[in-house]
């Protein structure tokens, strides 16, 4: 009998899916076997399969085909009757997996990685029952239990693996190279190319701070990987070309591994404001990067302002500016940021988090405590 199923709607690349990699490969270290649960095809399968994860897609389409869904939640009926817990990743997982779950009265944890709001889709799994919701952030917490006050609502940050991304430390010196950017500064941001992410924001910054700095450049780096981006990917580089900064800025498109972008750069910028966690916010930091970032919802929780990043106010892309620049001419600054940086990251290990979900999924299934195989590290 699988002790965890893990049913994740998206494959994706994402932050939310890098998490239950991460969950799913540190749960057997507290004794707990798991399985992993698709519902569409994508480039998730070949992460889960690189980390040897048993993995297994029913894919369901579209929620409007309900002929479909009722066939996915039939088949989740038949796979929930095998396992003593469900962890729903997102609010979409939830409204599925959730109602086969109650129907075989096996627990089911929501892992909410949104700040939810009243949409349909949030309302549609609040609706079904939940051994507890598990948010990543303070913020997303309390939205959480005005949206479900009667369910128990857990906070556990999402973790990484800390030794793999350290291993990637001084890659970047080939992405300089290839780009012709030895001695000169180089910032970036890492994120999909989707409205909300902040790049408009960055790129405003970038072009006021090109002015002060004329030798500095600027990496976007992602791409639209969602399917419903539209044209907002090429409204980026029309905005890059109207502000004067297109021989500036390289736009890198969607990146599988991101950690030897990050080592490249001088300094890292988060700038979506409505992000309940951001995993990259934390992926920099573990390489040591100093980080700027916008004082909204998770990135304000995770960035100690002054210590391990500078964080400013949301839509005033002056102050972005002169947060980088400080950094960029201050030695001293960006010293203490990096030293911070990597010390502020080791809250946010995949150990940390699958210890405490290890001891949730222990006790909505009521099973025995176990203690891990062998003490995790901090990797």
């Amino acid at each position: 009998m699988v002790d965890v199923l893990l049913v994740s709607p998206t494959a994706a690349p994402g932050g939310s899916e890098r998490a239950l990699v991460g969950l799913a490969t540190r749960l057997p270290d507290y004794r707990l076997t798991c399985r992993v649960l698709l519902l569409e095809h994508g480039p998730f399968e070949e992460w889960l399969g690189k980390a040897n994860l048993a993995v297994d897609v029913i894919p369901m389409g579209r929620t409007r085909h309900l002929w479909r869904t009722a066939a996915v939640v039939t088949e989740l009926r038949r796979r929930c009757q095998d396992v003593s817990v469900v962890v729903a990743n997102q609010s979409k997982a939830q409204a599925i997996a959730g109602l086969a779950a109650v129907t075989t009265r096996t627990p089911c944890v929501w892992w909410q990685h949104g700040i939810p709001t009243r949409s349909p889709i949030e309302l549609s799994a609040a609706l079904l029952p939940s051994a507890a919701v598990v948010c990543g952030s303070t913020v997303a917490a309390r939205a959480q239990k005005r949206l479900t006050p009667r369910r128990r609502v857990e906070q556990i940050a999402p973790g990484v693996d800390l030794t793999s991304i350290r291993r990637w430390s001084g890659t970047g010196a080939t992405i300089r190279e290839h780009y012709g950017l030895f001695g000169r500064p180089l910032v970036g941001i890492v994120a999909r190319l989707q409205p909300g992410k902040g790049q408009e924001l960055f790129l405003r910054a970038a072009a006021l701070l090109a002015t002060s700095i004329p030798r500095v450049r600027f990496l976007v780096i992602g791409g639209a990987v969602l399917g419903w981006e539209g044209d907002y990917p090429e409204s980026l580089r029309r905005l890059a070309e109207s502000l004067g900064i297109a021989d500036r800025v390289t736009f890198t498109g969607h990146q599988d591994n991101v950690y030897p972008w990050f080592d490249a750069l001088d300094v890292a910028v988060t700038a979506s404001e409505g992000d309940a966690f951001g995993l990259v916010t934390v992926e920099a930091l573990a390489l040591g990067r100093p980080v700027v970032g916008v004082r909204s919802a998770g990135t304000a929780e995770i960035l100690e302002d002054g210590y391990s990043g500078i964080l400013v106010p949301p839509d005033e892309p002056d102050a972005m500016a002169q947060a980088i620049a400080s950094i960029l001419i201050d030695d001293a600054l960006s010293s203490r940021l990096r030293s911070g940086a990597a010390e502020r990251a080791l809250w946010y290990s995949d150990a940390t988090m699958a210890k405490q979900f290890a001891d949730l999924i222990h006790d909505v299934a009521k099973l025995s405590p176990q203690p891990p195989s062998a003490k995790p590290s901090s990797r």
